[in-house]
């Protein structure tokens, strides 16, 4: 009888520990494929500087999030942002139409809903296929447990119009970066202009291209952030109106004109305005940029950019 009773426990036991199959879609996986195929590809920002696009299962990611905002050196306010990553999960055995979220590490935070998902996967299949995965930045919010809202708020405004799911045009080819040898002179008799407003709430935006010019950046870093460290740097806002791919593509270059990335399309159709009026008159805008490498267990060394920007507004109204 107290071998029945003990074979009895040791089986309730078991099937306590084992997980239903109504398990939620947004439950951890084992998603080290994604994490490998994440991190393969050249991040492409996408974000617009707003925040107001939620994402769902947080809450089974609490210690990556945690880890996050440990590490966050930026803020919106008082708020901590960080980058994120926005990954083609199509092997999600709940839904092949899965969107996850990861940091720039390639560990999963969370997912898109299945509706704001489905919006953007033709858009995040044409960067995939062309080795290019979506970024953007992210506000975390709340303290035991924290949530995360990105700044996609195109999302936002084509659920409310019920829109049927297509590209937006705001994820449009944005490989503007080129070779450009003459910067140099083209910035010759330029007064730098470093006068803004307070930063743009407080934030910074990511560059695209950084390696497309690794030798220009290794130069300025001068060694300072091989270990992971951030460092800070003046950087110029150069128009590249010789551009093929976008008249209205902006560099950023080093105080002598070493080209070290681009804003992204998104970016610069927001700023380029004030930045090429300014340009006309003579004068070049300079900010301040942090800049950190990230280095991965193959040997290859990423660098990271990324520009404080004031209120587009201002800017306009400064070139005047």
């Amino acid at each position: 009888m107290l071998e029945r009773l003990l074979s009895l426990f040791s089986k309730r036991t078991i099937a306590a520990a084992t997980p239903t199959e109504s398990r939620s879609a947004h439950a951890p996986q084992t998603c080290r494929p994604l994490k490998e195929r994440a991190l393969a590809m050249r991040a492409v920002d996408v974000g617009r500087g707003r925040f107001g696009q939620a994402i769902v299962g947080e809450s089974h990611y609490q210690d990556v999030l945690h880890a996050v905002r440990r590490e966050a050196s930026i803020a919106v306010g008082e708020t901590p942002i960080s980058t994120f990553l926005l990954a083609r999960e199509s092997d999600n055995p709940h839904d092949q139409d899965a969107l996850a979220v990861l940091t720039d590490q390639g560990d999963v935070v969370g997912y898109l809903s299945r509706e704001d998902a489905r919006r953007l996967q033709p858009t995040a299949r044409e960067h995939e296929e062309r080795g290019e995965i979506l970024a953007c930045t992210g506000k975390l919010v709340g303290n035991d447990i924290i949530g995360v809202w990105l700044n996609l708020p195109d999302l936002t405004e084509a659920r409310e119009e019920r829109r049927p799911a297509e590209p937006l045009p705001e994820y449009d080819n944005l490989d503007v970066c080129r070779d450009v040898v003459n910067v140099a002179a083209l910035i010759e008799g330029h007064q730098p202009y470093a006068r803004s407003r307070p930063n743009w709430m407080g934030n910074r935006i990511a560059a695209i291209g950084e390696d497309r010019y690794t030798a220009n950046v290794e130069s300025v870093s001068k060694g300072r952030c091989e270990k992971g460290d951030r460092i800070s740097l003046q950087v110029l806002l150069v128009p590249d109106e010789a551009n093929s791919i976008d008249p209205a593509a902006v560099m950023i270059t080093s105080s002598r004109g070493d080209v070290l990335g681009y804003l992204s399309k998104a970016h610069a159709a927001r700023w380029g305005r004030g930045i090429k009026a300014l340009f006309e008159s003579g004068r070049v805008v300079k900010r301040e940029a942090s800049l950190h490498q990230r280095t991965f267990k193959s040997g290859k060394h990423t660098f990271y950019l990324s520009v404080d920007m004031t209120e587009e507004e201002w800017l306009e109204r400064a070139a005047r």
